[in-house]
């Protein structure tokens, strides 16, 4: 951060630039605030997850520890289900390993990244003092909030593709080929939870500055700000021109009787 704040300066000094100088003092001010808040702010935003995701597995699961559940309603007994369905559902159950195996790397995945995101918060935050690398924090507070959000849209897409699939196994289905349409959606439910933390990160482009829908995000709330000032600036101007105009008619009267006389 030292370093950075020294390049920040020595390149306002050269380009005697009070944009880049006020650029600098933000970026130090930015950067303190994360050394002292960032560690609060992302233990409250984890333990909040951690609730909600315990809440989403008691109703959708049965059991608040994900260790302890036993997916009872997905017995297939063969009086209620048809050898096709039950063959379908043996090829579908080939991709549930793979879907259970990309569950254990994604929930792995995310522990590590956010002890690592937190620990380096503090230096990517130094690159808010340099304006080429504000990029660091960005990306790092993007990953950091798609890594502990993840577990919520997991534990709803897996939940939800368990209830499909307890359906097709309690035979509430008229058809074969109704089962089997109602199995296929759910596994690739399941299969694709894993997938969560790059669509959130997808999802929260708009807080990266240097992607375009962050540099559109800015831009509509520059616009926003700058119509609020416009209008405020053209009503003063048309209060003042209103005005101008009466005093302009007395000053002619005032002249017409000097005329006169």
């Amino acid at each position: 951060a030292l370093i950075l704040l020294i390049v920040q300066l020595v390149g306002t000094v050269l380009r005697r630039d009070a944009l880049s100088l006020a650029g600098a003092i933000f970026g130090a001010v930015k950067f303190l605030l994360v050394c002292t808040l960032w560690y609060t702010y992302g233990a409250a935003l984890v333990t909040a997850v951690e609730g909600l995701n315990t809440a989403l597995r008691i109703q959708l699961l049965g059991t608040a520890d994900l260790a302890e559940w036993e997916p009872t309603g997905l017995d297939f007994t063969e009086g209620v289900m048809t050898g096709t369905t039950a063959t379908v559902l043996m090829l579908l159950g080939l991709v549930l390993w793979l879907a259970a195996f990309a569950h254990l790397v994604v929930m792995l995945g995310r522990a590590v990244s956010l002890i690592v995101i937190a620990a380096t918060a503090p230096i990517a935050a130094a690159g808010l003092m340099f304006k080429p690398f504000e990029s660091w924090f960005w990306k790092a507070f993007r990953w950091f909030h798609a890594a502990a959000i993840a577990p919520l849209l997991m534990t709803l897409m897996l939940g939800l593709g368990v209830q499909l699939a307890t359906g097709v196994s309690l035979g509430m289905e008229d058809s074969a080929q109704e089962a089997v349409a109602l199995a296929l959606p759910s596994v690739v439910m399941i299969a694709v939870a894993a997938l969560s933390p790059v669509a959130l990160f997808r999802l929260l482009a708009f807080v990266d500055p240097g992607t375009t829908s962050g540099a559109s995000f800015r831009a509509g709330l520059a616009g926003t700000t700058g119509a609020s000032s416009a209008a405020g600036h053209a009503h003063t101007a048309v209060t003042r021109s209103t005005s101008g105009g009466g005093g302009g008619g007395v000053a002619g009267a005032g002249e017409s009787a000097t005329a006169s006389r």
